[in-house]
């Protein structure tokens, strides 16, 4: 007997013992009664007492073994039928055969139509057998015949109904097992079609697991290189917006340089003008060598002149210097902010070569008219001497004239070739402007174009994060079916 047969069974046994020991129960107080009553003696009630609870105490210690459990039912029978029987065959009442009713309604509880046909058998015979004794031994008027049929059909009435009972109970529970197989076997089926799609469920869970694992590798791999991005283009825009600021001060250091060159070309015609003046006065000077002692004061006044002249010429020259100065300092920087452009200031850093190349031209000129007007002044100096000793030395000063006419040339051809350089210098500042003036143009595009890049990289950023999310909720939902299948298998 399976676990569940037992247990069927334990549970059947369990009703019938409780409707048997409370059916002997109240028929002990009942007999119980009678003694006291003084209808019954104490004999009498022993033996019934032993009669009923013997077999009882029996069938209770029976059903706590399992191997036993399964006779308790013939237990109760008999272990009630033989009492009954006494009680029938000694009773000074008929009604005692309604005791057996009792017991017939709580034996059902076995739905068993063996067993229910043996129990009508065995309490139908004891109940004819008692009323053929009583027929025999007392006689029967007709009360006591009717008494008599009443109690044979009614017996005989519920042993049938007992066992009909029984037998629909057992087609009912045949009916049931037959479909609880057929469902069984569609649940068996059930559950092979739900292992087969566990597994393969599994086996996909698993083949997306993989996928989801690279997809999550994959996002952050991107998400960090957006990060870099991010990190970079904000570092380029910094770069950028330093760019665009340098740019400005080469913007404004070259509007500097473009005053110095007009001022030094002003001032070079200034002081060509002056130069052809004192070479056309030297001319003179030679002519009118003989005539140098009438006018002496003249000369006199005319020296002091050109050494005003050669005062200024120092101050002109040293502001060439200092622009020039300024001109290299700026051609380096912008050498260097050219270096930094990289590609795009490649045409700058040529520009600011040739701005460097005139300044230093710029600066070797100045020197030689600075060289120049050093012995401007040491001739004046000489020019003077020979007019306070115009006397004793006119020979020597008709060849001075002549030197300081050759001088005066050559400052005049130099001054040429500085106005020269100074206008080619205003030309490439000019070039230089507009080269700036690109390059900032084309910073200011970079710098869009970085920003755009920048607000897309975050948006990316964002996008992948959220992407990343995504994929852990996905993976946590891929645990749980998991889980879920393998409990399945």
């Amino acid at each position: 007997m399976n676990k569940r047969d037992l247990a069927e069974l334990t549970k059947r046994n369990r009703v019938a013992l409780g409707c048997y020991a409370t059916t002997i129960g109240v028929i002990t107080l009942a007999y119980l009664l009678e003694v006291i009553k003084g209808n019954r003696t104490f004999v009498y009630f022993l033996v019934d007492f032993l009669l009923m609870w013997v077999p009882a105490t029996i069938a209770f210690v029976m059903q706590r073994s399992e191997d036993l459990r399964e006779k308790v039912k013939y237990i109760i029978l008999f272990g009630f039928a033989i009492p009954w029987g006494f009680m029938l065959f000694t009773a000074t009442n008929n009604l005692v055969f309604t005791y057996a009713l009792v017991i017939l309604i709580a034996l059902n509880a076995y739905a068993d139509r063996s067993f229910a046909m043996a129990t009508a058998i065995v309490f139908n015979v004891i109940n004819v057998s008692s009323v053929a004794y009583t027929a025999i031994s007392e006689g029967l008027d007709k009360e006591a015949v009717v008494t008599a049929e009443i109690q044979i059909l009614l017996l005989f009435l519920c042993g049938v109904f007992n066992v009909i009972i029984a037998k629909m109970g057992a087609a009912i529970n045949e009916e049931k097992l037959n479909e609880i197989n057929e469902e069984k076997e569609h649940t068996n089926k059930l559950l092979d079609q739900v292992m087969s799609v566990s597994g393969e469920l599994t086996k996909g869970i698993e083949q997306i697991n993989g996928k989801m694992q690279k997809l999550d590798e994959a996002m952050d791999r991107t998400c960090f290189a957006m990060e870099e991005v991010k990190k970079g283009t904000g570092e380029t825009s910094d770069s950028v917006q330093t760019q665009i600021v340098m740019t400005g001060e080469i913007k404004e250091s070259l509007d500097e340089v473009n005053s110095f060159t007009d001022a030094i070309t002003t001032s070079i015609t200034e002081t060509d003008t002056a130069i052809r003046q004192g070479n056309s006065n030297m001319e003179n000077l030679e002519h009118e060598v003989e005539k140098s002692v009438k006018f002496s004061g003249e000369a006199a006044s005319e020296l002091q002149a050109l050494e005003d002249s050669t005062k200024q010429m120092r101050k002109i020259i040293d502001l060439i210097n200092s622009v020039a100065s300024q001109t290299s300092l700026l051609a380096l920087n912008a050498s260097i902010e050219a270096a930094r452009a990289g590609e795009a200031g490649r045409g700058f850093s040529v520009v600011a070569t040739e701005i460097s190349n005139l300044a230093n031209q710029t600066q070797s000129a100045t020197g030689e008219i600075n060289n120049l007007i050093s012995d401007i002044n040491k001739k004046l100096l000489d020019v003077d001497r020979a007019i306070k000793a115009f006397i004793e030395g006119s020979q020597r000063q008709h060849a001075a004239t002549i030197e300081t006419v050759k001088s005066f040339d050559t400052i005049s051809s130099d001054t040429e070739s500085i106005k020269t350089n100074a206008q080619g210098l205003s030309k490439a500042v000019v070039k230089l402007t507009k080269a700036n003036k690109t390059i900032v143009e084309a910073v200011q595009n970079i710098s869009a174009v970085i920003e755009e890049v920048s607000a897309h990289s975050k948006e990316t950023y964002e996008s992948s994060v959220n992407n990343t999310t995504t994929v852990d909720d996905m993976m946590k939902i891929l645990d749980q079916l998991n889980k879920q299948a393998a409990s399945l298998k």
